[in-house]
């Protein structure tokens, strides 16, 4: 099932497991690698906006100012602002502002085939009319980024709006080519038609008049920056192949045309390119982020003269490089964006691996803040959905602003604002399993931070809510016990299964107090106990229909109903969990009008979808030990050898009305 932005920016970004290699910029390269004129290079070309009223955000040289001072931000991603409700939108603004960040990075474009092919969000901007793309302007169109807008200038941020995707996701380039009937991906680039399109449509944006502030969107100094693309190469998420002739000189004319036709409409708004940062230095081979292969060279880019910033992104978990060399990519493009003379900005930075994340954070915003880069944006901040419960972290990338990670990130945001800031320590969540009766032990301190003062680990207090320093803390789940180095060891009381909690704060050597962290442990159920997976006590616990189909509710009895034209429902697992040692999946079908049922289940490290045999047709209901159980051992021999790893559970319910509870394993 694909998620709106799972992979690349989407996140299918290249995995390589090449051996990492620290990124260093030689001196040819800085000096060489564009054939900007020299006054270009200088930066002493400033563009028209650097002219404008004083409340848009402008460049002079290498530096961003606002009202005349320099100008460097912190702040974050979300891509869901312009087709979400205006709960889920202003929660999200809500939340950025709070947390610190002064400068949201959101999307300005969703193009679908057609207007009666529009997807399952119920909102797009640009569609194909049957001759070329219309736009959408209506309440379910661009009313709705007008919203956000309006929005983010009443909370006092300023946004970064990228005007297509590379990725396939809200149609972007390929939904160029595919309403050309182009070949390759590159035809974005390359084709007078298509560059004529997207033209078309960023002068539609840019003299758009919002219909809530009846400012004009190239009049608006909220809009801080319009990017050229999100993450533009050569190649997409895969619906039109690579042309083997698309290179950097494919990439570099086309930034310097569109960004030259942006300034022609709004000279008040800087103009970025969107990419990745990757570079393209002489004589480097076989690393993809150095070697031009992509069709990218930001450097080249940042010194063409309508393009006011180096745009970089950072992920080193899904480019297969590590941490450090992400510390090392951060200081290299504020060195390269220096010998442009031109600003640089993180645009989107993340680490999937919550365990090291916050000491990684600290580690690039300390180096970001250090050698002089201007803005840099996590990516992602999210927050409530309509209904109540948290967004789901469809990525891994996900910070949200109630997590101890968010203060590391406002830190940073109050470090660039006031030189010398320093701040408490910074405990993040632990979370860790264990098998069924058996203790665990994690050292807790390893993902705290600190400024200025060392941690220390001795001063771990389970039960901050009494005074003093508690090395031990137990409930009905077990006991938690605290070694003066930090490291914590949990003990299941006997027979328990399910999730064991603890709070606990830590001092740096200055005596500063941590934030609350929580520990969490699940114990997993015995290998031959029956477990329960979703009993929906608490609402619907994830469960939706696949691609949005349908609808899904809870009552009273914390029963789930589902009422369908026919279609896949369930949900993503807490965790991973292995039913190696299983034989069956069994629901109480409380009440239906009429259904055959079948299970799916999400398989190994691809996520395989696997099928196992249908339930006969029934129309009666099926409860406790006469509940619909689907016989595991039916999985084909490739799927059951992956049942040690599963993700996900759904059900196939057929048109009409079901009500579910209790699914479980045995």
């Amino acid at each position: 099932m694909t998620h709106p932005r799972p992979t690349s920016s989407g996140r299918t970004r290249r995995r390589l497991a090449a051996a990492v290699v620290a990124l260093a910029l030689p001196a040819v390269f800085l000096a060489n690698s564009t054939a900007a004129t020299a006054q270009d290079v200088r930066g002493d070309r400033r563009g028209g906006h650097e002219a404008a009223d004083g409340q848009f955000v402008q460049r002079s040289g290498s530096r961003l100012t606002l009202d005349g001072k320099p100008f460097r931000f912190a702040g974050t991603n979300n891509y869901y602002l312009e087709y979400a409700d205006q709960v889920m939108t202003d929660a999200v603004l809500d939340k950025a502002s709070a947390s610190g960040s002064t400068v949201m990075r959101t999307w300005a474009f969703f193009d679908v085939p057609s207007a009666t092919d529009h997807g399952d969000k119920g909102v797009y901007f640009q569609y194909w009319d049957g001759a070329k793309p219309a736009f959408n302007d209506g309440a379910d169109g661009l009313a709705k980024l007008d919203h956000v807008v309006a929005q983010a200038k009443a909370k006092g941020l300023r946004l970064i709006m990228p005007m297509t995707n590379n990725w396939s996701s809200f149609g972007g380039m390929d939904q160029y080519v595919a309403w050309a009937g182009g070949t390759h991906h590159s035809d974005f680039y390359t084709d007078p038609v298509i560059r004529g399109w997207y033209k078309d449509w960023v002068a539609h944006l840019l003299n758009r008049v919002n219909t809530v502030t009846g400012i004009a969107y190239k009049d608006d100094p909220t809009i801080m920056a319009w990017e050229l693309a999100n993450e533009p190469r050569c190649v997409g998420s895969g619906q039109f192949s690579k042309d083997p002739a698309c290179s950097v000189a494919t990439l570099t004319p086309w930034v310097d045309e569109m960004s030259t036709y942006v300034k022609s409409i709004d000279s008040k708004h800087l103009v970025g390119t969107g990419d990745e940062g990757f570079l393209n230095i002489p004589g480097v081979k076989g690393d993809w982020t150095r070697d031009g292969s992509e069709g990218v060279d930001s450097q080249a880019f940042a010194a063409l003269t309508n393009i006011d910033y180096m745009s970089y992104h950072l992920y080193p978990d899904n480019w297969g490089k590590s941490f450090d060399w992400g510390t090392q990519w951060i200081a290299d493009h504020s060195a390269a964006a220096r010998t442009v003379h031109k600003p640089s900005i993180l645009g989107e930075y993340g680490v999937g691996d919550r365990s090291v994340r916050n000491p990684v954070y600290q580690k690039w915003t300390d180096t970001f803040r250090r050698t002089g880069g201007t803005g840099a944006l996590f990516w992602i901040l999210s927050d409530v959905q309509t209904d109540g419960t948290l967004y789901p972290d469809y990525d891994g990338f996900t910070v949200y602003a109630s997590s101890p990670v968010s203060i590391t990130l406002k830190n940073f945001s109050t470090a660039l604002a006031r030189e010398g800031a320093t701040f408490p320590p910074v405990a993040d969540n632990d979370v860790l399993a264990t098998d069924f009766g058996t203790a665990v032990s994690r050292s807790v301190t390893a993902n705290d931070i600190s400024y200025g003062a060392k941690l220390d680990p001795s001063t771990v207090d389970l039960d901050p809510v009494t005074a003093g320093v508690q090395s031990t803390w137990s409930s009905a789940a077990g006991t938690f016990a605290a070694a003066t180095d930090g490291t914590v060891t949990y003990t299941p009381a006997a027979g328990f299964v399910g999730k064991a909690l603890a709070t606990y704060r830590v001092q740096d050597r200055a005596g500063r107090l941590s934030n609350p962290a929580t520990i969490t442990v699940t114990v997993k159920p015995s290998p031959t106990a029956a477990q329960t997976l979703f009993d929906f006590s608490n609402g619907t616990q994830g469960w939706a229909g696949v691609n949005g189909t349908g609808t899904v509710s809870t009552d009273a009895g914390g029963h789930l109903t589902i009422v369908t034209t026919g279609g896949w429902y369930g949900a993503q697992l807490a965790q991973t969990e292995n039913f190696s040692t299983r034989t069956q999946l069994r629901f109480d079908l409380v009440s239906t009008t009429g259904i055959s049922p079948i299970l799916a289940l999400k398989l190994g490290s691809a996520w395989t979808w696997c099928e196992a045999q249908a339930v006969p047709w029934t129309t009666s209901p099926a409860t406790g030990a006469s509940a619909i159980t689907f016989d595991l051992t039916t999985l084909s021999p490739s799927c059951a050898a992956m049942v040690n790893e599963v993700h996900a559970v759904y059900i196939y319910a057929n048109g009409g009305q079901h009500t579910i509870d209790n699914v479980l394993v045995n």
